[in-house]
């Protein structure tokens, strides 16, 4: 791990507070991303998925203990984190939901142990399946819904919501126009630098206008997101222009009208 051989001193002190943090079961925290396969560059973030019960999630003070004790790393690199209880991840799983395969293909064990391993087990079983595209396209449909309703609170806020969506609606084209579809590139889709190559390279026969031009976008909004994760000035006009364009290649009535709510 990147920020252990910077710092080893720190990444001791991180897990020295993470023991300690009382629980109501066992929790895992999974280390993914850029930083853990190693093909990181400056602007890159350190990414966790915290494995937990859902009665551990619900106290707020359990939470904030570990996203405190994670923010030492801060001094490697902006640190991330999400969270999710097992028998949610094991669900997206058997339905190979792209964040699922990446947390299962390319990740490693930060803190913790037994959660994860018995995902494993199950995923290395289910992953010879072919992938259950309707299921799939409905769980990612939903998952836009869900987005569109948030309320922003702030600037990072917005782009992440601009970031998921536009993400999705490429998962969602891939999964309905490309017959041949594997795991690794579902993997891939959800590998922020290697989601636009896959798309540009392997289906460039099958795109089409508003696909390339929902790209661009993506890309865009990849940048937006690292200029605020890294407090770098964001123009409120990018992000206007950038939402009304999402809308456009949407085509999308619904999400306008939730803007003016």
């Amino acid at each position: 791990m990147e920020f252990e051989a910077l710092n080893p001193n720190l990444y001791a002190q991180v897990l020295d507070e993470l023991e300690i943090i009382p629980s109501t079961k066992p929790y895992q925290i999974l280390f993914y991303g850029s930083r853990e396969r190693g093909d990181y560059h400056a602007d890159s973030d350190l990414n966790f998925y915290l494995v937990a019960h859902s009665t551990d999630q619900m106290k707020s003070q359990f939470i904030d203990s570990i996203s405190k004790a994670l923010q030492k790393l801060e001094a490697v690199a902006p640190v991330n984190m999400i969270a999710g209880d097992a028998d949610s991840l094991r669900h997206r799983l058997k339905i190979s939901e792209p964040g699922s395969v990446q947390l299962l293909e390319a990740s490693s064990v930060f803190f913790g142990e037994g959660i994860f391993e018995d995902l494993k087990a199950d995923w290395d079983k289910w992953k010879e399946r072919e992938i259950p595209k309707s299921d799939l396209i409905q769980y990612l449909e939903k998952r836009i819904r869900f987005f569109k309703q948030q309320v922003t609170r702030n600037v990072k806020d917005e782009i992440a919501q601009l970031e998921r969506i536009t993400t999705l609606t490429l998962h969602i084209w891939a999964l309905q126009n490309i017959e041949d579809l594997t795991h690794i590139e579902l993997l891939k889709m959800d590998t922020p630098d290697q989601l636009v190559p896959l798309f540009t390279n392997l289906y460039r026969k099958e795109l089409e206008a508003p696909i390339w031009e929902l790209l661009e976008l993506q890309t865009k909004v990849r940048r937006l997101k690292v200029d605020i994760r890294w407090k770098r000035d964001v123009s409120r006009e990018d992000i206007h222009e950038t939402k009304y364009k999402l809308i456009s290649l949407r085509n999308d009535e619904e999400f306008m009208m939730n803007l003016w709510a």
